[in-house]
């Protein structure tokens, strides 16, 4: 379940096309992309947080689920391979969106309407839930290399 915020955040990233509080949905564009990297040999879950889609936000399950999903559907594995084959390069050919206070600040208004937040906010947030992936990260890293007894 996405709170408000994370709803409001989720919804404003290029690669969302809708956001509820179970469930995402991604543009064309993205799905494409994301397999054409996927297929090409990458980390489906780099490609999301580049994307701006943390795994500790959405969840693991979710982007493994997407993937195998979309390696099903012929029609995106086709245009997958379409763009590796014309030099396609991952994150949108590195258009980046521009996120405004305004925007997301009316987005999660319409979400939640007695309260109000601030971009910064979001922001902050997000950055929690990055530096816990790579807490968690760095503790499995120190577990792999501790001298075995």
């Amino acid at each position: 379940m996405f709170t408000p915020e994370e709803a409001a955040y989720l919804s404003m990233l290029p690669a969302v096309k809708h956001v509820s509080s179970t469930r995402i949905s991604y543009t064309h564009e993205f799905k494409v992309t994301c397999l054409a990297d996927y297929l090409s040999g990458h980390s489906p879950s780099a490609f999301f947080r580049q994307s701006g889609l943390e795994p500790s936000l959405i969840g693991s399950k979710r982007i493994e689920r997407c993937v195998a999903r979309w390696k099903q559907d012929d029609r995106l594995v086709k245009e997958a391979r379409l763009a590796m084959d014309k030099g396609v390069s991952s994150l949108f050919d590195g258009k980046v969106d521009v996120v405004e206070p305004d925007d997301v600040t009316q987005s999660v208004m319409s979400l939640s309407r007695d309260k109000r937040y601030d971009l910064r906010d979001l922001i902050i947030y997000q950055q929690s839930l990055h530096i816990h992936e790579l807490e968690q990260e760095v503790a499995r890293l120190r577990a792999a290399t501790a001298p075995k007894p």
